[in-house]
């Protein structure tokens, strides 16, 4: 396993090329031009945390994580993650762990009750080996995660 010296930081507006290539590779992307305006829309609002994984100044991985904001009766909040990819020569070296790391502490940071996300089949044993279990409450073979945090 080839260790790398990664840089996880939020993307910036100047880095669009970049991250269309990561959403290119990922796949199910519709046309570039409406990818562009939501990616801008996401980097300036801050109810949403979309970090970045550099290597040598190429960006190998990103993730995305959104706060829905406060429940309407309790004022807890929910916070979901939608994405986690990072290309196939730079898997296995804790990229992704990182990058999920980055957005479970901005979860936290920004008052989360809970971070919630639903696993593809082929990324479920990634978070196993994180330590999470799912919780019986799939969504056609897409496994659910939460994680609760303390209340403050």
């Amino acid at each position: 396993m080839k260790q790398f010296d990664v840089e996880i930081r939020a993307a910036a507006e100047s880095e669009w090329d970049q991250v269309w290539n990561l959403l290119e590779r990922r796949g199910a992307t519709d046309a570039k031009e409406l990818a562009e305006s939501r990616f801008l829309s996401i980097v300036q609002n801050r109810q949403h945390y979309l970090p970045i994984a550099a290597v040598d100044q190429k960006l190998v991985g990103y993730g995305w994580v959104q706060n829905y904001g406060p429940h309407l009766r309790s004022g807890q909040q929910l916070f979901r993650l939608h994405d986690l990819f990072v290309l196939e020569p730079y898997r296995k070296n804790r990229i992704a762990a990182a990058l999920f790391e980055s957005m479970k502490e901005w979860s936290q940071h920004n008052g989360a009750s809970w971070l919630q996300w639903n696993a593809n089949p082929t990324s479920t044993s990634f978070y196993l080996r994180l330590g999470y279990q799912p919780i019986p409450e799939e969504d056609e073979g897409f496994p659910f995660f939460e994680i609760e945090f303390a209340a403050k």
